[in-house]
């Protein structure tokens, strides 16, 4: 029985890294590069579908890795999105509680990587009274996440929409 258990927990363990092996490269996308920088434009204000965007967006990161790129993320979260990014969920409909919980769980994971930093615009936090230390730690209050992204595109970033 201890053989036939642990004989499942390897394959358990192996199937992640065997999917991984057969997924497609992007080689002629990304030829020549070293570094990949992308710009997240998150406006999204519906707790499911920005946790699903979070996903991909952390295949993405480790698509870049397993190809030899260095990530370089920054997301700018403005709009609808700023009210999922305070640390207290008071302000939320009760529904929407447990999945903006997982929301932050998620984005405490991905600050945990290297090439990440986030930030959040002023002119969308204040529609939600929120200041910098109503914010969860690691996402950083800018003036305009309009200039972000001017800023970030002439630094070489690509701006991906995220609504």
């Amino acid at each position: 029985m201890q053989r036939l258990l642990a004989s499942f927990l390897l394959c358990a363990l192996l199937l992640p890294g065997l999917a991984l092996a057969d997924k497609p490269g992007d080689q002629r996308a990304i030829a020549g590069m070293e570094t990949g920088r992308i710009l997240w434009d998150i406006t999204i204000a519906e707790p499911e579908r920005l946790i699903a965007r979070l996903s991909v967006i952390r295949e993405t990161y480790e698509d870049m890795q397993r190809q030899g790129l260095e990530p370089q993320m920054v997301f700018a979260f403005r709009g609808g999105a700023a009210a999922l990014i305070a640390r207290s969920t008071e302000h939320l409909d009760i529904e929407d509680v447990s999945a903006v919980r997982h929301i932050h769980e998620r984005l405490e994971g991905l600050q945990g990587s290297d090439g990440i930093h986030m930030e959040a615009c002023h002119i969308a936090t204040r529609r939600f009274d929120l200041e910098q230390d109503d914010l969860l730690p690691g996402i950083h209050l800018v003036g305009n996440t309009f200039l972000s992204i001017m800023g970030y595109e002439n630094q070489g970033y690509t701006t991906i929409r995220i609504d």
